[in-house]
């Protein structure tokens, strides 16, 4: 019975995926621009000698055209060991149909694609390039995109593309994901929006707007908050029951939340629980880009230092530090001009943490 079962479950996932495709494709193609060169998804996949990042892009395509019941991606690494999640194509069909309904993507609407497929990030914007019928450009994934000269209704960027990029007239929608949201000055008109999701859940199950700081629930996802304090989330329409993550969330009601950190990169101070990404978050909306790492204490277990590029701006820093809590203010700091990084931009605090370890001559008071 539970073989059988299996049986028909696949058959139902294969038939619904390969239906929604047909339907939406039927009222507007998925169209593909590379190189200034208009293909069709099949195009796409019969191009030989492509580059790394279409290359990316036609495996995730030949994916979603075939059989094959799970696409595998690889996690980031920036909170533990990298793994592969496969991820069964109707999950990746509801979380398309949830964000292009989210940020009201009608069929022809013009996405750029400037991350790698080979993550989720990437993958879900050319799966949803595929469900919804867009129009992607496909640009080279690096720091500084080289953007269409056209209107944009959506693309997604990292943070250090968000920080490099060079504005123009056009761009309407914005989603940031991967690390600390800056507070940048954005052209009239271009809405920006900080996502909340991970390899697990395909892509964000929860967005913000860049300047607010509440989570609010995509599609059918609910939030609770167990007794660690960590955020629960379920998600029926991406076949969730439930996910336990490891961000120390506030709930305000099931559909909406603040993130104050990862639990498992709580600095412990004298039983005082200091949340980095917090702080930091504080110290980027005053324009200020600095990380937050512990240090061993004897009296205290563990103390927040500050990690700084460069001293340009110690003297608004040190302004600042007095408005904070004593018991979870940094006093000293460690200069590191070029920070550890996973895929995508996003810093890789475990390395992070390594350093500071293995650098304690260099601690300067604050």
């Amino acid at each position: 019975m539970v073989y059988i079962e299996m049986i028909l479950n696949r058959i139902i996932v294969r038939t619904f995926t390969q239906e929604l495709y047909r339907i939406y494709t039927f009222l507007m193609p998925t169209t593909f621009i590379w190189n200034n060169q208009c293909f069709s998804p099949e195009e796409l996949v019969d191009l030989q000698e492509v580059p790394f990042h279409v290359a990316g892009v036609q495996k995730v395509v030949k994916f979603w055209l075939s059989d094959a019941e799970f696409l595998p991606i690889s996690t980031s690494g920036s909170t533990g060991v990298p793994k592969v999640w496969h991820h069964p194509k109707v999950r990746l069909a509801q979380s398309a149909r949830a964000t292009l309904e989210h940020f009201d993507l009608a069929p022809g609407a013009v996405a750029v694609l400037g991350l790698p497929a080979d993550r989720i990030g990437g993958a879900m914007m050319v799966v949803r390039a595929l469900v919804g019928g867009l129009e992607l450009h496909l640009v080279e994934p690096k720091i500084s995109l080289d953007l269409p000269r056209t209107i944009i209704d959506f693309i997604p960027l990292t943070v250090p593309q968000f920080q490099s990029l060079l504005w123009q007239e056009g761009i309407k929608k914005v989603l940031l994901g991967g690390s600390t949201a800056p507070v940048a000055n954005c052209p009239e008109g271009t809405e920006v929006y900080v996502g909340y999701g991970m390899t697990e859940t395909a892509s964000h199950v929860a967005v913000r707007a860049l300047n607010e700081k509440v989570y609010r629930a995509v599609g059918s996802t609910r939030f609770s908050v167990n007794a660690e304090g960590a955020l629960v989330l379920r998600s029926p329409h991406l076949g969730i029951k439930e996910l336990v993550t490891k961000d120390a969330a506030i709930l305000h009601n099931d559909s909406e939340f603040n993130i104050e950190g990862r639990l498992d990169f709580v600095i412990n101070s004298g039983g005082i629980k200091i949340h980095p990404e917090q702080w930091e978050q504080a110290l980027a909306d005053e324009g200020i880009s600095a990380a937050i790492a512990p240090i061993e204490d004897e009296v205290f277990g563990q103390l927040p230092v500050l990690i700084l590029s460069n001293l340009g701006q110690i003297e608004q820093i040190r302004a600042l530090l007095n408005q904070w809590p004593k018991n979870q203010r940094p006093k000293h700091y460690l200069l590191l001009s070029e920070w550890p990084e996973v895929d995508g931009g996003k810093l890789d605090r475990r390395g992070l943490i390594l350093w500071v370890k293995s650098h304690r001559d260099r601690l300067c008071p604050i």
